[in-house]
């Protein structure tokens, strides 16, 4: 295992790029290794416009009964969109995949009960979850 000079660190600046009010923790965890860290907000995200009500009708009609979530805005939008009848009828009933604990009890406050969290946010991951979780015998 290399070992840092803490000297060396407080000279690396680092700028860390992140969404509108993005958090905080990898900032707060380099400045406390000595980064100097520059904080960049440089993108935003914008909910799409859906006619949710159809939305909903047609995702009911095929019959989804599971989501993959990976971050904390799908999870608030989801839960706000979607009225309160399709959250009681359908919604909350679908099984959902998170990453990591955060997300799983963010969900969890919000209303899901089958919640099942992936280690980590990658196509690999999920399959692995998705199929280790439908297909036990």
């Amino acid at each position: 295992m290399k070992i840092i000079n803490k000297d060396k660190i407080k000279n690396n600046r680092i700028i860390l790029l992140q969404g509108e009010n993005g958090r905080k923790l990898i900032k707060r965890r380099l400045e406390k290794e000595g980064f100097k860290i520059c904080l960049i907000e440089c993108y935003k995200r914008v909910f799409k416009i859906l006619d949710t009500n159809m939305e909903v009708k047609k995702w009911r009609s095929y019959k989804i009964d599971t989501l993959v979530v990976t971050n904390s805005e799908s999870l608030h939008q989801l839960k706000n969109i979607i009225s309160s009848t399709n959250q009681i009828q359908w919604l909350f009933g679908c099984r959902i995949f998170v990453v990591g604990k955060r997300l799983f009890r963010i969900a969890k406050k919000l209303g899901w009960n089958d919640v099942i969290v992936s280690k980590y946010a990658n196509n690999d991951s999920f399959i692995k979850k998705i199929k280790e979780t439908n297909f036990k015998n």
